[in-house]
Parts: C-alpha cells; structure tokens; sequence
C-alpha cells in the first residue's frame, strides 16, 4: 500500500512474512497477526468461499507491483487472507 511502513521477515533470502503498523483506517482493530494463503486466482476463490457460505471482510482489491488479495471469513468467524502475487515483469 502507498504511504505504508512494510517490513519482509525473510529466512535464506525468501520471503514468509510481513510486518506493517496499524493504518488510521484500522482505528479500534485490535493488533493482530492475519493469515495468508497464495491461490492462483483471488476473485475466483472470494466467489467459491461465498458460495460455501463465507464472507467478504475486503473484497479482491490490487496492491500495485505486489499482487491482489481479498480477506474472507468463514461462517465460524475464522478470518484470512487470499493473495494471487503478481508476476515479475521481465527483463
């Protein structure tokens, strides 16, 4: 996201993780740790998991040079992340 503090966790040079500091617009969300799971296509998965009976927290939205994620929640209350990254462009 433009204008956000994004810090890569990285073991042996790959990167597994994030860590970012509370925007304005998260104002009263607790502090948390969210889960990310990689798909090959976000909105097609957003469409699957609503259909199952989840719901959408954010719908597909696009990080520009980063990829496209949605957040859905499944009808216990688990919430997590989708993320198709986009690919490298080539040299």
């Amino acid at each position: 996201m433009p204008g956000v503090d994004y810090t890569l966790i990285k073991v042996n040079g790959a990167a597994i993780g994030g860590i970012m500091a509370m925007t304005p617009d998260m104002a009263g969300m607790p502090t948390h740790w969210r889960t990310y799971i990689t798909v090959d296509n976000v909105d097609e998965r957003v469409a699957k998991a609503t259909q199952a009976g989840g719901t959408i927290v954010l719908p597909p939205t696009d990080i520009p040079g980063v990829g496209r994620f949605a957040i859905i929640q499944d009808p216990t209350g688990g919430v997590l992340s989708l993320i198709t990254y986009a690919m490298p462009a080539s040299s």
